[in-house]
């Protein structure tokens, strides 16, 4: 079985192909009978297919579950525009092949990228690192050392999760590729604002998600999904606790402290605020301009990340379907791609 791009199918088309079955969502009809929204990838993107007459159970008892690849069948229906209607759903297995061109991953290989990041820590501190390597003194209880030595801790984890669930850099090394960007953007903007601590800065944005470990279990397909843990506690608060764990365990191996409380108080409030509101889940409000920055850039490069996949399938000159996740009171709205358009 050949696999199709949801892009080569046509209206009224139905097609067999493999996919990644990325969430199940339990719905209902109008008319009360089952009805399941299903996140599929195609390897390029991903889009919300429908299923109807058929529950999460049937699914999970024919070993069907999230992160897994499938057999489908799909009816592309005109109703609404263009919507994908599921048939069929087996599970199946993929060659190395199927698994390449299924498993989404940033344009730039994930190992890369956290080397970049490893580097741009050190540099930030302006001290004389070697920056070939991820290597840090046992004495050094800088703020550089403490954000390499988390990324260092569970570094093959970080470079392979997904950012999230949904929205933004859900993808095999989403989560390395969103923080890659941060961390370049955190390091160039303290050469527009010299008020900033660079070092505080870009540390802090290396290690502003590192609670998504804890959070979040990332497929080998790259489909995530949150932990009990990271249901109930969120990954700021995770990112703290992680934080409090390495602190004391090198005051345990010195027999004193080590860290400077201050620095790890304010990498803290980073991590704790970098949400930007209450409502959208802070812990507390930004109360530093590193905190402020680091939110604000978070929130730049994930909705840059929604414009490149949205506009990457549009055609130039005209306007995308409405996108959730851009406008500031996060309602939808369609984007328009110019025909001097030079992303990807």
């Amino acid at each position: 079985m050949s696999i199709i791009l949801f892009k080569d199918m046509e209206m009224n088309g139905v097609y067999d192909t493999k996919v990644i079955v990325n969430t199940i969502a339990e719905k209902n009809t109008a008319n009360g009978k089952p009805m399941l929204r299903i996140m599929i990838s195609d390897g390029t993107e991903s889009v919300s297919a429908v299923m109807f007459d058929t529950t999460k159970k049937n699914l999970t008892d024919s070993g069907i579950l999230d992160g897994n690849p499938a057999e489908a069948k799909i009816h592309i229906d005109p109703f609404g525009g263009r919507s994908y209607q599921i048939q069929y759903l087996r599970p199946t297995t993929l060659t190395d092949d199927e698994k390449s061109a299924l498993v989404r991953k940033p344009p730039v290989d994930p190992k890369q990228l956290f080397v970049n990041v490893i580097r741009k820590i050190k540099a930030s501190s302006g001290r004389d690192y070697d920056l070939n390597n991820a290597e840090i003194p046992a004495d050094d209880y800088s703020l550089t050392a403490l954000a390499v030595r988390l990324l260092m801790k569970d570094y093959e984890a970080f470079y392979s999760s997904s950012a999230a669930k949904s929205m933004h850099h859900n993808l095999y090394g989403g989560l390395v590729y969103h923080t890659s960007r941060m961390v370049d953007a955190a390091f160039a903007i303290c050469e527009v604002y010299k008020m900033l601590d660079r070092e505080l800065l870009v540390c802090g944005t290396a290690i502003h998600d590192i609670g998504k470990l804890k959070e979040l279990k990332t497929a080998d397909t790259g489909a995530a999904s949150y932990t009990t843990e990271g249901s109930l506690l969120g990954h700021a608060l995770l990112g703290i606790e992680m934080i409090d764990e390495e602190v004391a365990k090198q005051d345990a191996a010195a027999g004193r402290q080590t860290y400077d409380r201050e620095d790890v108080m304010c990498i803290k409030h980073l991590i704790a605020s970098h949400h930007g509101k209450l409502e959208w889940e802070a812990i507390k409000l930004p109360a530093m301009p590193e905190a402020m920055i680091l939110h604000e850039l978070d929130m730049i490069d994930s909705r840059v990340y929604i414009y490149e996949e949205a506009l990457s399938k549009t055609e130039p000159g005209t306007l995308s379907e409405p996108v959730f996740g851009v406008a500031a009171d996060k309602t939808s709205t369609p984007l328009y791609r110019r025909k001097k358009y030079s992303g990807q």
